[in-house]
């Protein structure tokens, strides 16, 4: 295995605390887009999920359980440049037939990015750069691998017309302490069914790198491994409302399976969202 990066991760922290992490979350279908300036897009969402089966060397795993209230958020700087970020509170439960059961709640890792719009046509083409630090947690509260990481990310968008739009994304994710980098991929399709109602449909996946620092690919709190390949599958319906007392927000949601993988757990997660068009 090669060495990692080691990384002092205090400006890190200075520097997204000091962010304006006020705006609301950002567009889960905004892909390459970049909102205009003083627009963007809010999430704030609910969700349950439930494992029953562990794909990978463990033989010994009984059954995972989490809630977690996540927000994501884009907000236009102007010149093509949007500032995004997500924030994520999670409570699990796990037990396993050989170390028992074990159990932590609090707010996990912290994200926020930039991303900058190079074209519009014929093709929308976008990269981003992402930052994600364990800002408000310690290591063994086991909410997260509490490291930095760095993401450089590809996107690209083509809009369908009355068929919905397309998206592709491609990137890599340098991980500063012992689990392996990763490269990410996101395949996604959406349509508006009418003025109201919309689907959406993404292909989220990961590819372990192979370069962890330890063989022990098995992290104690299972949703966070260090060494895994997955692929989820994301099936969303929404509704935007139009009357002048909602206008701009709408409902979501969203059921997620992770279909292949290895080294990750399997199983069902529902989320309920509320958004915000600004």
């Amino acid at each position: 295995m090669t060495n990692k990066l080691k990384v002092n991760n205090t400006s890190i922290k200075a520097l997204l605390i000091a962010a304006p992490f006020a705006f609301a979350a950002s567009n889960a279908s905004a892909g390459a887009w970049v909102a205009e300036k003083g627009s963007g897009y809010a999430k704030l969402g609910y969700a349950s999920y439930d494992a029953d089966k562990y794909k990978g060397n463990n033989p010994t795993f009984e059954s995972f359980k989490s809630d977690n209230v996540s927000f994501y958020g884009e907000y236009g700087l102007g010149n093509n440049l949007a500032l995004y970020g997500s924030q994520l509170f999670q409570s699990y439960d796990q037990s396993d037939s050989k170390d028992g059961k074990s159990s932590a709640s609090g707010l996990s890792d912290t994200e926020l990015g930039i991303k900058y719009q190079w074209q519009a046509n014929p093709f929308v083409l976008s990269t981003s750069f992402l930052v994600k630090a364990p800002l408000f947690y310690k290591a063994e509260d086991g909410l997260g691998n509490h490291q930095v990481d760095y993401e450089a990310r590809a996107l690209i968008g083509k809009s369908l017309n009355e068929y919905g739009y397309f998206g592709l994304e491609m990137g890599y994710r340098l991980r500063a302490g012992a689990p392996s980098d990763e490269y990410r991929y996101l395949v996604e399709y959406g349509f508006d069914i009418n003025k109201n109602l919309y689907f959406r449909t993404k292909l989220d996946g990961t590819l372990s790198a192979k370069n962890s620092d330890t063989p022990d690919t098995i992290n104690t709190n299972l949703s966070n491994p260090l060494e895994f390949d997955v692929g989820k599958l994301e099936l969303t319906t929404g509704w935007k409302f139009d009357n002048k007392a909602m206008k701009g927000y709408g409902l979501e949601f969203t059921f997620t399976r992770e279909i292949y993988g290895e080294n990750v757990l399997q199983g069902n997660r529902f989320e309920l969202a509320l958004t915000k068009v600004f």
